[in-house]
This record gives C-alpha cells, sequence and structure tokens, in this order.
C-alpha cells in the first residue's frame, strides 16, 4: 500500500466530506511523495526577482518551473537556475490534486516549460540548458539529442526513458583532459542520483522525534486548515517513520543508517580532494546536484548531523555562496563569446 502512495499521490477532496480517515489517507500520501514536501492547496506563481540589464539571458526564453518547493529533485534545478542567475517563473504544485500539471501526461515534477517545449526530469532539465549554453540553439533541436526510448518492464508496463539524459552536448574535443572532466561530471551527476539520494529518506525519518520535526516544518509550510494540519502532522509522521524503514531495506543502507548518509558524503569530499569544487575552480554540474539535493534537507537534524560529523561543510557552504551570489552568470557570458 505504501508503495502506491509513493508513486500516486491521492486526489484531494472537499475537507468537509471527508471522514477523519480518509483525510489521514491523503495526507500520507502528500507526504510520501518523497520525503517531504511543501504543501500549497491553491496554485501559487513565484516571480525570480527581475534580472540586471547586463546579465546574458541565452535566447531570452520564458521559463516556468512547476515543482514542490522542497523536493530534492526540485531543489537541484532550482540549485542550477539560480547559480547560472537564470530567470524563471514558479508554479508551486498542490501534492494532492496535481491539478497544476494536468496538462502533462508525466506525472512528476520538476517539469520545466520552456517557451512552447516541455522539459521532464531534472537531469535531463539541467542537461538540455547546460547544451544550449553551448550551442545557442532553440530547445526543440537541442531535444533532437535526447531521444525518448519506449519499453516494456518485467511485469509488462510501458517504460519511457530520455537517452543521454546526463550528457551536456559540448563541441568535438581532442583534449583528453577536457574529455576526462566531462566523463567524470557525468559520473558523479549519476552518483547524486542513484546513491546519495537515497540516503536521506531514512535519514530524515530515522526516529518519531524526527519524523514528527519533519512533518512539522510541511504542515507549517503548507497552508493546511487546523484540522488538516492535525491529522497530516500525526498521520503522516507515523505513516513516513515506516515507510523509512522499507526505504533503508531497499537500497541496502546500514542499521544505522546516518552512518550510510555520511560514508556516501565522505566520498563525495574525497573525490572533491583538495579542489574547492568536484568542477575544479568553479562548481560543475555535479557540485549544484549535490548542492541542490542537501539544501533540501536544511534545517533538520540530519543536515546539521551531516556538517557536523563529515568533512563536507566548507564544500557546502561554499557551494551555498555561489549560487546565492549567481556566481555562473559570468561564465554563461564568456562561453555564449567563445561562440560568436
Amino acid at each position: 500500500m505504501w508503495k502506491s502512495f509513493i508513486k500516486h499521490p491521492l486526489m484531494l477532496k472537499s475537507i468537509s466530506k471527508l471522514s477523519s480517515k480518509k483525510i489521514a489517507e491523503k495526507s500520507i500520501s502528500f507526504v510520501s511523495g518523497f520525503a517531504f514536501s511543501a504543501y500549497i492547496t491553491s496554485s501559487v506563481v513565484y516571480s525570480k526577482n527581475e534580472l540586471p540589464n547586463n546579465v546574458f539571458q541565452p535566447l531570452i526564453n520564458k521559463r516556468i518551473l512547476y515543482q514542490y518547493s522542497t523536493c530534492p529533485f526540485c531543489c537541484k534545478v532550482r540549485a542550477f537556475l539560480d547559480y547560472y542567475d537564470l530567470n524563471y517563473d514558479i508554479i508551486e504544485v498542490n501534492p494532492f490534486s496535481r491539478k497544476e500539471i494536468k496538462f502533462s501526461e508525466y506525472d512528476k515534477v520538476p517539469i520545466l516549460k520552456v517557451d512552447n517545449h516541455q522539459l521532464n526530469d531534472s537531469s535531463l532539465i539541467i542537461s538540455v540548458l547546460s547544451t544550449q549554453f553551448i550551442k545557442n540553439e532553440d530547445i526543440g533541436i537541442i531535444l533532437q539529442y535526447y531521444p525518448i526510448i519506449e519499453s516494456t518492464d518485467e511485469k509488462g508496463k510501458k517504460v519511457t526513458e530520455q537517452q543521454n539524459k546526463y550528457n551536456v552536448m559540448h563541441h568535438e574535443t581532442s583534449n583528453a583532459e577536457k574529455y576526462q572532466y566531462y566523463v567524470n561530471e557525468v559520473k558523479w551527476r549519476k552518483w547524486v542520483d542513484d546513491v546519495f539520494i537515497h540516503t536521506l529518506s531514512p535519514n530524515i525519518y530515522r526516529t518519531m522525534k524526527e519524523s514528527f520535526q519533519s512533518l512539522d516544518y510541511i504542515t507549517h509550510v503548507g497552508n493546511f486548515g487546523p484540522i488538516e494540519r492535525t491529522v497530516a502532522y500525526y498521520s503522516g509522521a507515523v505513516a513516513m517513520y515506516i515507510i523509512g524503514k522499507r526505504i533503508k531495506k531497499r537500497y541496502h543502507l546500514k542499521d544505522d543508517v546516518r552512518a550510510s548518509m555520511y560514508e556516501e558524503a565522505q566520498n563525495w569530499t574525497k573525490a572533491v580532494g583538495e579542489n574547492k569544487y568536484l568542477g575544479g575552480s568553479h562548481p560543475n554540474l555535479a557540485d549544484l546536484n549535490m548542492y541542490g539535493v542537501i539544501s533540501a534537507i536544511e534545517g533538520l537534524d540530519a543536515f546539521h548531523d551531516l556538517m557536523a560529523n563529515t568533512e563536507i561543510q566548507p564544500w557546502y557552504n561554499r557551494m551555498k555562496q555561489q549560487v546565492k551570489s549567481h556566481a555562473g552568470a559570468n561564465l554563461i557570458k564568456n562561453q555564449q563569446n567563445k561562440n560568436h
């Protein structure tokens, strides 16, 4: 039952027509979407601050990000957009009804609409926009580098996969050092998605105390009524505590899930080595991805323990400053100048 909740959040109906049991079921479906997600009862559109006139915007695209504000995959995309100072609007998706993305057959977030094109999947979004920095082409042309392949899984269910989603389409190079740099970037981008991110849920729901802490955050960020907030807080905390244990087992984490999170964080810091960033003197896409997913748990006990018990904090603080100051904006401008 819990797996179906994780994959398929239920529709929110009029609260006055629901029993306490039904309210609880819907509260659980909301909080189990990943680890925790901000709940907004109606569509909310936020506009990023107007950009200074001297900030370069490739092809001056209009971008709309459909998101849950604390979803780590959405945090990845926001870290990327903010680092490069790309203007975008945010539509906060109602995690119960998801009415804001009813236009899309793809029913997950993040979704990024760029003019008339829809980009699904955080890694694809980042790769496509990065390719646009280099080639300065229309998104429709760039998407041809990322074909959709359809197949059938062992259960007979149709599965679609976007090819090359971790690859940025650089100009051809015979430089072996540059080639290895790109290979390493792809390797660690995949690692963030396939390994590190799965240590988060079991850690923020590790104990009942931490589970209630996470749900306290969710229900106060969201626009809940008193009854909704109470039911979501208690039923969600219990449900996610149980689900966290199942995720731990699924991804073969250690009995002490903190140890698994610390170990993977140390693997990251070893890869960064003596450099400021994995990318060297500047963050690369893997840096932005790792920063984004960690930022999703900032403020919770798991985050504070991660900072205190590993060597990742100096890197994280540098990344936070880079993203908040939009340090990548000039890198885009320099890349564009090389193209002309």
